[in-house]
């Protein structure tokens, strides 16, 4: 959750810790991301069938910085060390830890697929933070064969449907 500046403050967002246990369930709770662009995002575990035969690519997306909860495998992740402005968790990112992407987070019989890539923008994305109409829709990492490759065998992998998705 993201609560947007006060009227008249500051533009600082703040991320409450509101998730409770839920957190501990999703495995994460984000805090901050540093100015939207391009960014390289690194295979972890090459052998997993999720990631399997992907090579490092880059992407323009939110590089989510989060607090993290329990034991997660990760899949993908990005390096990112610096200031996330315009947030109160600003020096969320000052550590040197690698930053989670894409992984697995086992919970009792089930388990949760947390996938950070996928934003889109256009005017009805950015309409509440006061931003103007750019006359053009930002697809990010839809342009980006391996994030769609990835996200299939996702979808896949949680549908378990047995059908592949292209």
């Amino acid at each position: 959750m993201i609560e947007a500046p006060a009227d008249g403050g500051p533009r600082v967002f703040t991320t409450p810790r509101l998730l409770g246990e839920l957190a501990g369930v999703l495995g994460s709770q984000f805090l901050a991301h540093p100015p939207i662009a391009p960014y390289e995002v690194r295979v972890t575990r090459p052998e997993h069938p999720l990631v399997a035969g992907i090579e490092p690519f880059t992407v323009t997306d939110e590089l989510y910085v989060c607090e993290l909860h329990g034991e997660l495998e990760v899949l993908l992740h990005a390096e990112y060390t610096g200031p996330c402005r315009g947030f109160a968790e600003r020096d969320a990112a000052l550590d040197e830890a690698p930053r989670p992407v894409l992984y697995l987070k086992r919970h009792g019989l089930g388990e949760v697929c947390y996938f950070t890539l996928g934003h889109c923008r256009g005017r009805y994305d950015v309409q509440d933070l006061g931003v103007d109409d750019t006359g053009r829709v930002d697809l990010g990492p839809w342009e980006t064969p391996e994030f769609l490759t990835v996200l299939g065998r996702c979808v896949e992998r949680m549908v378990g449907a047995g059908v592949p998705v292209r």
